[in-house]
C-alpha cells in the first residue's frame, strides 16, 4: 500500500459517506498507460465493500433467477480457472509454492522478503502519518531508499497486531498468494526523522502537514517494550504502477490475461476457506492491490493482498470482539432470527463470550482466538462475498490438500516469525491452528471423494485416499467403486470393486485412439452412503485428467 493509494482510498470513504446517505452508488476509474496495454484504475474501500456487499450484492442476488435454479436443483458452478489435472495454474493471482514442492521451514519462516527490513543505518524519514482510532501508523524512507509502511501494536497488547501480520503475511504466501514484505521492526523514537514536506491523515480525512510535534505525539500513544524499543510490522511498498484494488467478483477487462471472473476462479473462492483458517475477518476487497510490473519485457499484473492486521486474535484497535467471524458486518439472516426469537435465543459467539467470562484475552499478544464453537462451514468474514459462498466441493478438497501440505512444525516456523518474546504466546498460537486445519480439513473430506495422486504403471492404476492418509478415515472397511466408461462406446464396458487403493486395468479397456474415463466412489464401514464421484481419463500414455465432482 504506498501514499497514492491512501489518498484515493480517502476521497472514496468520504464520497461513499455522501453516497450512503442518498442511496444512490457511483464508481469512477482514472486511466493510467502501460507501455504494451492500458490499464484502468480501479478502487474500493470499507464503505464501498459495505454498500456493494451488503446492500447492491445482496438485492441483485435475490433478483438473479440462475442462483435460485442451482440451489433448487443442487448444481454447483464450477470453477473455471483450474486444469486439467483439477489443479490450479500459476496465475498473477497465485502461484504454486507449498502445494507444489514442500518449501523449508526457514523459508516459511522468512516468506517473502527483497530485504531484512528498513536500513536503520541513518534515521528513518517519516513521509506521512495516519491516525487510525486512536493509534496512527506511519509511511518512511530508509537509508537505502526504500519506503515501507509501519504499523504498531496497541497498548496493553504488545505483539498482537504486528505478530498476526507478520503471521498472515507467512501463511498467505505459502499457499501461494501474492503478498508485499512484511518484517518485524524494533525501533528507537531518536531514529525517527520527520521530512519537511510530510504530512498527516487525521480522522477527519483531510490532509495536514505533519509537524515535529504533532509526530511526537502520535508516539506518544504507542507502547514500548522494557528497553524502550517501539515495535512495527514494516511492509514494504511495492515496485510499479498503482492501478487500485482488484474485485472478488469480476475481473478487470482491461488485462488481457484476465480472462475468467474472479468468482469463478478457485483460488478467489477458497479465501474464504484460508481466512476461516487463519481468523482473518476483515478479508476484503479494499485490502487488495494491483500492480503492473515489467517481466521479460512484458508488462503484466500482479494481484496483491495486502492487509493482515486482523488475522488471529488481532483488529488493529486491540483484541477481536466476540462476534467477528460468526456474523457479517450487516447481518440480515441473524438479524431476522434474534427478531423472531424475541431475544431469548442466544447466539454460539454469545455462549462462547459467556462461557469465557466475557473476556477477550489470556495472553495478550494472542487476543481472542481459540476454536471453541467454531465450525468450518459457518465462519464469516465481514462481507458476504459471492465468490466464498460459491465454494463447491472440489474447491473444498482442493484447499483441504494445501492445509495438510503443512505439517505441525511447518506451522510452527512460520508462527516463529511472529517474535514473540514468550515462548508460549507462540505456542497457543501453532496450536490453534494446527487444531482448525484439522477441522477444516475433516469437514471438507467428508464431503468428497479424497482420492488424489493417480498413476499408471505396469497396468496398475494407483491413487491416494487422502483421508486414510491424513488419519480421517479407518483403513479398515473401505470399498472402492469402479465404472469403466470407453468414449468411443455407449455406456458402461466394466465395473469393479477395491479393497485398497489400486485397480489393474485391463488391456481391452484401453482404445487406440480417445480415452478410457474411469469413475471412482468410495463407501466406507463407518457411513451407509456412496461419496460422489472422481473421475479419471487415461489412454495408453498414462493419467491424462482428473476431475472431482462439485
Amino acid at each position: 500500500m504506498n501514499m497514492k493509494l491512501k489518498k484515493i482510498k480517502l476521497a472514496h470513504q468520504a464520497l461513499a459517506f455522501v453516497i450512503l446517505g442518498f442511496g444512490v452508488f457511483g464508481l469512477t476509474g482514472l486511466a493510467m498507460a502501460g507501455e504494451t496495454v492500458k490499464f484502468k484504475e480501479s478502487e474500493s474501500s470499507f464503505y464501498s465493500d459495505l454498500f456493494d456487499q451488503n446492500v447492491y450484492s445482496e438485492g441483485v442476488n435475490q433478483l438473479d433467477l440462475g442462483r435460485w435454479g442451482r440451489k433448487l436443483f443442487g448444481k454447483e458452478l464450477s470453477s473455471k480457472d483450474v486444469n486439467v489435472f483439477d489443479e490450479v495454474p500459476d496465475s498473477g493471482f497465485f502461484t504454486n509454492r507449498q502445494g507444489r514442492e514442500k518449501l523449508s521451514r526457514e523459508a516459511l519462516e522468512k516468506g517473502y522478503q527483497e530485504t531484512s527490513g528498513p536500513d536503520l543505518s541513518k534515521p528513518l524519514e517519516v513521509l506521512a502519518a495516519e491516525q487510525r482510532g486512536i493509534y496512527p501508523r506511519f509511511w518512511v524512507r530508509d537509508a537505502r531508499g526504500d519506503e515501507y509502511l509501519l504499523e504498531f501494536d496497541p497498548q496493553g497488547n504488545m505483539e498482537l497486531v504486528t505478530g498476526a501480520e507478520i503471521i498472515a503475511s507467512r501463511f498467505y504466501y505459502a499457499l501461494g498468494y501474492t503478498v508485499p514484505q512484511f518484517t518485524i521492526l524494533s525501533i528507537k523514537p531518536g531514529q525517527f526523522q520527520v521530512a519537511s514536506q510530510a504530512t498527516t491523515w487525521e480522522d477527519t480525512g483531510f490532509k495536514k502537514t505533519l509537524s515535529q510535534k504533532r509526530f511526537e505525539e502520535y508516539l506518544m500513544v504507542l507502547p514500548q517494550n522494557a528497553e524502550g524499543l517501539y515495535r512495527a510490522s514494516a511492509c514494504k511498498i511495492m515496485k510499479g504502477d498503482y492501478h487500485g484494488t482488484f474485485s472478488f467478483e469480476s475481473r478487470r477487462k482491461d488485462d488481457p490475461a484476465d480472462l475468467v471472473n474472479h468468482r469463478d476462479r478457485r483460488e478467489i473462492r477458497t479465501l474464504g476457506i484460508f481466512a476461516a483458517w487463519l481468523n482473518h475477518y476483515d478479508l476484503r476487497a479494499s485490502d487488495t492491490l494491483d500492480m503492473s510490473v515489467e517481466k521479460n519485457g512484458q508488462i503484466e499484473m500482479k494481484h496483491y493482498l495486502t492487509d493482515f492486521n486482523g488475522a488471529l486474535g488481532s483488529t488493529q484497535e486491540g483484541p477481536k470482539g466476540p462476534m467477528l467471524g460468526y456474523e457479517y458486518a450487516i447481518d440480515y439472516g441473524e438479524t431476522i432470527k434474534s427478531i423472531l426469537a424475541l431475544g431469548f435465543r442466544e447466539k454460539p459467539w454469545q455462549k462462547k463470550w459467556r462461557l469465557a467470562g466475557e473476556k477477550k484475552q489470556t495472553f495478550p499478544a494472542v487476543g481472542y482466538f481459540t476454536n471453541e464453537f467454531f465450525t468450518p462451514a459457518d465462519y464469516k468474514t465481514e462481507f458476504p462475498y459471492e465468490a466464498f459462498r460459491l465454494v463447491t466441493r472440489a474447491d473444498g478438497f482442493w484447499a483441504a490438500k494445501l492445509l495438510m501440505s503443512f505439517s505441525e512444525e511447518d506451522i510452527r516456523a512460520m508462527v516463529k516469525a511472529g517474535q514473540y518474546r514468550e515462548a508460549k504466546d507462540a505456542e497457543v498460537i501453532a496450536k490453534i491452528l494446527i487444531e482448525r486445519r484439522d477441522m477444516i480439513v475433516r469437514y471438507w473430506l467428508s464431503r468428497v471423494n479424497p482420492l488424489d495422486g493417480f498413476s499408471l504403471s505396469g497396468g496398475k492404476l494407483s491413487f491416494k485416499d487422502l483421508a486414510i492418509d491424513y488419519g480421517m478415515a479407518s483403513k479398515e472397511g473401505n470399498v472402492y467403486h469402479v465404472e469403466v466408461m470407453n468414449d468411443g462406446r455407449k455406456g458402461k464396458i466394466a465395473q469393479s470393486e477395491a479393497k485398497t487403493p489400486g485397480i489393474d486395468i485391463r488391456p481391452e479397456w484401453i482404445p487406440a485412439k480417445g480415452e478410457t474415463r474411469i469413475i471412482f466412489r468410495v463407501s466406507r464401514a463407518s457411513t451407509k452412503t456412496v461419496s460422489p464421484a472422481v473421475t479419471v481419463l487415461l489412454n495408453a500414455a498414462g493419467v491424462q485428467g482428473i476431475r472431482h465432482e462439485d
